[in-house]
């Protein structure tokens, strides 16, 4: 995911072999098995980059039975500014007195990327991380796949020890149903739109977008924002 830390190839590389591979936990029969798989996608990304050559990296289209062999929960970030795709392994989650199960995604690079009910509400290893966010509404509004509104305040690092709050007005509108289709299988979604306005004179804008599955809450594709530096990026939910 943080492919700006290092080269983009050798990022995706280690990226597809984490979320192919399950990290090396499995079985031998069954590693084996998933690190053929990797290698033909590695394949088919160097024949790709060699034939192009120029541009930024490419996004990764997994197949069905990449995805079948992943035994581990996958997450797929396709990264909008700087282009390119890398897989995160879920590490950790837990449930506390707020809405919405905190999960702990980690890149290729030893990055994480944490979410609250599908929600970015922070991250380690980006550059100007987001230290934490308070996206209760969100979560909740998400939860029940339906419109809402409230305060988003994310506390963003400075690089040092301090950080700067951000406070923001959203409304989450609900578009409508938007099917999503993940590995060329469709999932009954509702399309979220949350529009944040904030800071001085109001100058600061983001918009983020769900698709979320009704009475289970998964947000089974978004474009989120991570931050100052890194933008927007495509999550997308490979295996839970």
């Amino acid at each position: 995911m943080m492919m700006w830390h290092k080269g983009a190839l050798s990022a995706l590389v280690l990226g597809i072999a984490l979320a192919l591979s399950g990290c090396g936990t499995k079985g031998e029969g069954e590693g084996s098995m998933l690190g053929l798989a990797s290698q033909q996608v590695l394949g088919s990304i160097k024949a790709k980059r060699t034939s192009t050559n120029t541009g930024p990296p490419l996004v990764v289209e997994i197949t069905p039975q990449q995805l079948a062999n992943t035994k581990v929960a996958a997450l797929q970030v396709n990264l909008e500014k700087r282009g390119g795709s890398d897989f995160l392994r879920r590490i950790a989650q837990r449930t506390d007195d707020h809405p919405g199960t905190v999960s702990v995604w980690r890149a290729s690079d030893g990055a994480d990327l944490i979410l609250r009910g599908g929600v970015v509400v922070g991250s380690r290893g980006i550059g100007a991380d987001i230290i934490s966010s308070d996206a209760t509404q969100t979560v909740r509004a998400i939860a029940g796949a339906r419109a809402g509104q409230g305060e988003r305040r994310y506390f963003i690092s400075n690089g040092d020890y301090t950080d700067t709050q951000v406070s923001l007005s959203c409304d989450i509108d609900n578009l409508g149903r938007d099917d999503t289709i993940v590995v060329q299988q469709r999932f009954h979604t509702v399309h979220l739109r949350e529009t944040c306005i904030g800071g001085a004179d109001d100058a600061v804008r983001i918009v983020n977008d769900y698709w979320v599955q009704p009475g289970s809450g998964l947000v089974r594709r978004s474009r989120q924002w991570t931050g100052p530096l890194s933008g927007y990026f495509e999550i997308i939910l490979l295996k839970t």
